[in-house]
C-alpha cells in the first residue's frame, strides 16, 4: 500500500477494484506500456513509467486523480486502435 494512502477501508477496496480493472484492461488491450504512459504523461499524468508498470500490475496503488488519467488514456488508446 502507498505510504501516503489515508482512506478508510472502503476506499481501500474501491480503489483494489479500480486497479485490478485497470490491469485487467491493459492486458487484454494490447497497448504497449510505452505508449499507454507517453499518452498518459501527455494528458497530465505525473508517475514515471515503472511506477505505471507496477499499478498495472497490481503492485502500487496510485492517486484517485491519476488513476482517473490512467483511465482515459487506455480509453482514448483503445478507441483510436478500434478505428
Amino acid at each position: 500500500m502507498n505510504a501516503e494512502w489515508t482512506g478508510g477501508p472502503d476506499q481501500l477496496l474501491e480503489a483494489d477494484e479500480q486497479r485490478r480493472e485497470a490491469a485487467w484492461r491493459f492486458r487484454h488491450a494490447g497497448v504497449p506500456l510505452l505508449k499507454l504512459w507517453t499518452y498518459y504523461y501527455g494528458i497530465g499524468g505525473d508517475v514515471d513509467e515503472l511506477s505505471l508498470d507496477a499499478y498495472l500490475n497490481e503492485a502500487l496503488h496510485l492517486p484517485a486523480a491519476q488513476v482517473g488519467l490512467v483511465a482515459t488514456a487506455m480509453t482514448e488508446l483503445t478507441r483510436d486502435d478500434a478505428q
